[in-house]
């Protein structure tokens, strides 16, 4: 038997022929007897003979043809191809020769007919002739075109294919063929004179991913070798652009293997990397490394960086996902060795696994050793400014309730602050309804529903220390620890809850001495030992060893509500309500240590809530106005010394106060879609359906915070603006659906500090904070309606997705920038990257003109300070100005210091296959990078940048 092998697939032919039919030969080489020849070939020439006439008239062709069933499978046949050791080679050819002499077979092809063998799905045809000459082990195809089809890929069209059977080794001349690697369809052409089971060498080969007639770019590789692993490594390679040679690589090593495989990868280096223009410019070469796929489920890799004079940097990564498991997950940290000697180590990993239905698991950390090596070294806007965020949890869900355990890090880059929380436990029982009933039988008595929840927590907030001789409360190491229950009953209108809190707060590494009672309860103008020694800021009197200075309070409250419905949704709730607290503080110089409790108040009100409207435009717009009132009184208690002394004479007197809350929205009601006839009958049909419910968005929604008036408080002290709190802020949010994403909110200290304790209160509003942000399109409805209004009732195609575009929200990044993954211009790796090589990341290309763009404005200011606010705004943009150009932009403007603060533009030429962009980017420290980089959209493994940039350690 001898193995046929073509193109690098081989396949095992067998042939013992006569001049008429191909035969399959056992495989001990055991020849069928003449007469089962006989028998097998008249009954061959049985089933091909046309039948006659009955009436013995010439027979009608097209009668014959128009009627003819199809022909049944032969049995022999059938038997033949079912026995075992032989292997089915079927052939078709216009006419075959055989030289028994020669012991040389000749398949004979024609224009409607090809001369083609197949076996096994492996496929071999040409034009003219096949060729098989079993004395010199070979098979040729003659002719101007021949194709092999292998059985997995694509078809390879040659001018002539020579196989020999004794080496086991084919020639194809002027092959060509199309395969799938990277993002793209290659075309490959050449001449291959050696392709065996092992090895393929081929000469002018040339590959273009274009598929215009004449390409406008290709490369040529003079030598080429090909392993069946799907390795190509090509030495001498041009890239030509039309037929101008252009750039020359001595050498190229590609996977073909389109399945995930382990190998090198790619180097990233710049053009000015090996040949600097500047001496102080420090080289910097990335992604030294190799890629493992260790299985289907997980892969890793290591990669090195080296930045002249700054550091080496180490980069492992690991990564699973287990869908079936629903365990998914990744670890990548990098190691940096600094040119100073020191050693910095960051840290990102995240895992989620779903247990079960009920139980699922989650963790993630992002971690950095050292905050300014982030500031000095990275070249990503965002890294530099952002907190990183590190949580883990797991929750279960019971039959009874659902229990989660979380906990989470926050570290600070701009100011080295941590903040973090562990645990926090959180428990909530699923309500529990007693003597169940039916709505129409239920008493007073059934369907009672109780409910409780609790929940623990830790936070540690933690600051750079503090100079002993300049300490501040303020600026100290905090540890809060808050516990609470709650449980409530609900009997139909009547609703009954409790609550308990409990609050410990724990001011660390406190000087001793920092706490003077006496200096400062005078400093409070308030009795000594009250809680006025917590906001006393006395200088340190003592050296020594510092302390951690600890309060504690505890409070409870109970409340009876009955709920009352009035006209449509307003309802008025009566309430009484219990609450007590107790303290405990280091400061306290009573109690000896213990709990302080305050008076048990009382207190007794009803609440009530409306929802007004109002119609205009007949029902195409209404004004919704929801109020809420709130009226509570609690009545003089008496107190003891102590308490007054503790907890000062407000917490004591009596009280009556009103809240008042407002919400308002302006919605309009959207046209329906006319439905289709069809749509409409098939609707009757059904029999009556609810009336669907109309589509409406809101035009303007204004929410404002309750604001609390004490009547007694204002009598008590002569002053009508007593009766609001000293800190009175009042909030303000905005928001709307036709500006896409639009949030306006406002909040507003509404009195001055008075010039003497216990004074009139001056109204002098001061807007302590502003949170603008809004995002536009060219398919926004604000210039549907400006198209409207200037071409007059001529429809308009955008406009008409007005509704689609509310519908949809608005867009957190309309450039991509905020997501997009820069590689190893950040300091902490992410999780996205999976070899560390920087992609453009440039957004979907639309038409020409479409823009987005997006606003922020912050504003954050004291009263007292005005100086140490904060002004930023915030703008991205992303146009299209022509079918090939695109622009993004994204930058921060700091108003108080009248400067930039960062920047990331990028600028994309597309060019057929070719991409070429232009990166600028500048974070908050100074660092800026430019890069020019023109790659090959099918294979970005193939690149060519140019890069400048000033950062680093170094500053260069």
């Amino acid at each position: 038997m001898r193995r046929l092998a073509l193109g690098g697939r081989a396949f095992a032919a067998s042939i013992a022929v006569a001049a008429s039919a191909l035969w399959s030969t056992p495989v001990d080489g055991q020849e069928l007897s003449d007469s089962l020849q006989d028998i097998v070939r008249g009954r061959l020439e049985r089933l091909a003979r046309v039948l006659g006439d009955s009436t013995g008239l010439v027979p009608d062709s097209l009668a014959l043809d128009s009627v003819r069933a199809p022909v049944a499978p032969d049995s022999v046949l059938a038997q033949l191809f079912a026995l075992d050791g032989y292997t089915r080679v079927e052939y078709e050819a216009a006419g075959a020769t055989f030289s028994p002499e020669a012991s040389l077979l000749t398949l004979i092809g024609s224009e409607a007919t090809q001369a083609s063998l197949n076996r096994d799905g492996v496929a071999l045809r040409a034009d003219s002739a096949l060729v098989f000459d079993e004395g010199a082990g070979r098979l040729t195809t003659i002719g101007e075109e021949a194709a092999f089809t292998p059985e997995d890929g694509e078809e390879v069209i040659t001018s002539q294919i020579i196989y020999d059977l004794d080496e086991e080794r084919a020639t194809a001349m002027g092959a060509e063929t199309m395969t799938r690697a990277g993002a793209g369809n290659w075309i490959v052409s050449g001449d291959c004179p050696w392709v065996d089971g092992d090895v393929s060498f081929c000469h002018d080969m040339r590959f273009t991913s274009c598929e215009e007639e004449e390409p406008h770019y290709h490369f040529v590789a003079r030598e080429v070798k090909m392993t069946p692993g799907g390795t190509l490594v090509a030495r001498n390679v041009l890239l030509y652009f039309g037929d101008v040679g252009v750039f020359w690589l001595p050498f190229v090593a590609q996977s073909t293997n389109p399945e995930r495989r382990s190998g090198v990868l790619p180097v990233r280096f710049s053009v000015n990397d090996v040949v600097r223009t500047s001496d102080s410019y420090s080289r910097r070469v990335s992604n030294i490394g190799y890629y493992w796929a260790i299985s289907d489920y997980a892969d890793a890799q290591a990669t090195v960086d080296w930045w002249s004079g700054n550091y080496v940097g180490l980069d492992g990564g690991f990564r699973y996902d287990w869908k079936r498991q629903f365990l998914n997950g990744n670890i990548d940290l990098r190691r940096y060795w600094r040119e100073e000697g020191d050693s910095e180590l960051a840290i990102n990993t995240g895992h989620r696994w779903e247990i079960s239905e009920r139980t699922r698991v989650q963790a993630s950390l992002t971690y950095v050793s050292n905050s300014s090596f982030v500031r000095e070294n990275s070249f990503d806007p965002r890294e530099v400014t952002q907190d990183m965020s590190s949580e883990a949890g797991i929750s279960k869900r019971f039959g009874w309730g659902n229990l989660s355990m979380n906990a989470s890090r926050r570290q600070f880059l701009s100011d080295d602050k941590v903040e973090m929380t562990l645990p926090a436990i959180s428990l909530s029982v699923s309500p529990i309804t007693l003597f169940p009933a039916a709505p129409g039988r239920a008493r007073f008595y059934n369907n009672v529903s109780w409910s409780s929840s609790g929940s623990l927590s830790r936070r540690v907030r933690d600051l750079p220390p503090q100079e002993a001789d300049s300490f501040s409360l303020r600026m100290a190491d905090v540890e809060t620890v808050q516990g609470a229950l709650r449980t409530g009953l609900n009997v139909g209108p009547l609703s009954i809850s409790q609550s308990v809190r409990l609050n410990r707060n724990t001011d660390r590494d406190v000087p001793p001495g920092f706490f003077d009672p006496d200096e400062a309860a005078e400093l409070a103008g308030i009795g000594v030992g009250s809680v006025g020694d917590l906001q006393g800021a006395a200088v340190a009197q003592e050296a020594g060893d510092s302390v951690d200075h600890q309060e504690e309070e505890l409070s409870w409250s109970t409340s009876i509500g009955y709920r009352l419905n009035l006209v449509g949704s307003t309802s008025i709730t009566p309430a009484l309500s219990l609450s007590g607290r107790a303290i405990r503080s280091d400061t306290l110089t009573v109690g000896d240590g213990a709990f302080v409790s305050a008076p048990t108040r009382i207190s007794f009100g009803a609440g009530t809530k409306a929802d007004l409207y109002g119609f205009y435009y007949g029902d195409r717009i209404r004004h919704k106005w929801s109020p809420s009132f709130d009226y509570s009184y609690s009545p003089e208690v008496e107190p003891t010394d102590q308490q007054i002394a503790v907890f000062g004479a407000r917490a004591v007197n009596p009280r009556n106060e009103i809240t008042l809350g407002m919400t308002q929205t302006i919605e309009m009601k959207l046209e329906d879609e006319e439905d289709e006839p069809s749509a409409q009958s098939s609707r009757r049909s059904a029999g009556p359906r609810r009336m669907p419910r109309a589509r409406k968005v809101t035009i303007l929604g204004l929410r404002t915070s309750a604001v609390t008036y004490d009547f007694e408080e204002a009598s008590e002290t002569g002053f009508r603006s007593r009766g609001f709190a000293e800190n009175l802020s009042i909030s303000n949010q905005i928001s709307s659906d036709y500006l896409r994403g639009l949030a306006l909110s406002m909040e507003h200290d509404i009195f001055e500090s008075p010039a003497e304790a216990g004074g009139a209160l001056v109204a002098a509003p001061f807007m302590s904070r502003a949170n603008l942000s809004f995002s536009l399109s060219h398919e926004s409805a604000i210039f549907g309606w400006l198209r409207r209004l200037t071409e007059g009732d001529r429809e308009d195609a955008s406009a008409s997705e007005s509704g689609r575009d509310i519908d949809d929200g608005g867009d957190d990044d309309p450039t991509g920038l905020e997501t997009a993954d820069l590689g190893e211009s950040t300091v902490v790796p992410r999780s996205t990257s999976r070899s560390g090589q920087r992609r453009p990341q440039s957004r979907s290309r639309g038409s020409v003109g479409e823009w987005r763009a997006s606003l922020a404005y912050s504003l954050a200011r004291s009263r007292i300070d005005e100086a140490t606010g904060s002004k930023m705004i915030q703008a991205n943009v992303a146009f299209q100005p022509t079918e090939k150009w695109s622009v993004d932009w994204r930058t921060s403007y700091d108003l108080v210091a009248s400067s930039f603060n960062d920047h990331v533009i990028q600028l994309r030429r597309e060019m057929h296959r070719w991409e070429a962009s232009f990166d600028f980017r500048q974070t908050a420290t100074g660092n800026w990078t430019f890069v020019f980089e023109v790659a090959l959209t099918d294979n970005r493994d193939l690149h060519f940048d140019y890069e400048q940039r000033t950062g680093g350690s170094s500053r260069r």
